[in-house]
């Protein structure tokens, strides 16, 4: 581990792309670790391919070599596999019927342009609305960075903001759309899509679906 930290800093040092010029002495304090302790982490760097390291005059001169580097990608291929899943959220639902005006809210030039720009997808003028197995689902949104679509002022009538969350429901692009005035309970989702969902997936009401949805 403390091989790793060594090899951490040495990078953010950019001894990954430069010779970069240390003190054992000066990335002891820096890591809050012995100077000896230093000195035998970079040996052992040394020994495994990871740095390559020469006496100068103000120091060592050191450099990751390909092998480190590749490892280093290595690692942050693995973390950012790992953080991916942790941050994907599966809800599950059934189909169900809805207030039949969000083909009306599609249509309104503000909010269209909004979700075309930040969705990069043009909506179908109508959403598909799921009834939640789990109550907290919802809840579950809270973890997950949301876009939003500003509301606005038409004819002295106000149209509040929308948080969007982008989505795949059965495989199929979508996005979450959870509107600043809803006519529906927590226990129902409005998802948009570029198609007619129900067509598109031959669904109809009460058929399970899956949606994922990712940072």
């Amino acid at each position: 581990m403390k091989e790793l930290r060594v090899l951490l800093v040495l990078a953010e040092m950019g001894a990954l792309e430069k010779n970069i010029v240390i003190k054992t002495s000066d990335l002891g304090n820096k890591l809050k670790i012995p100077q000896q302790t230093v000195s035998r982490i970079l040996l052992d760097l040394i020994d495994n391919g990871l740095i390559r390291k020469v006496k100068g005059i103000r120091g060592y001169i050191v450099k990751i070599t390909p092998e480190g580097k590749k490892l280093l990608e290595n690692l942050k291929s693995d973390l950012d596999r790992i953080f991916k899943k942790t941050q994907e959220i599966i809800i599950t639902g059934k189909v169900i019927d809805g207030f039949k005006d969000g083909k009306y809210y599609m249509s309104l030039s503000e909010y269209r342009k909004q979700f075309e720009k930040k969705l990069k997808f043009k909506p179908y003028p109508g959403t598909l609305n799921i009834m939640l197995d789990e109550e907290e689902s919802k809840e579950k949104l809270k973890r997950i960075d949301e876009l939003e679509i500003e509301g606005f002022k038409k004819d002295e009538r106000i149209f509040g903001s929308i948080k969007c969350f982008k989505c795949k429901i059965n495989g199929i692009e979508g996005s979450i759309i959870i509107p600043e005035r809803s006519h529906y309970g927590s226990e129902i989702l409005e998802i948009i899509s570029p198609f007619e969902l129900r067509k598109k997936l031959n669904l109809k009401n009460n058929d399970d679906v899956v949606v994922k949805v990712v940072k």
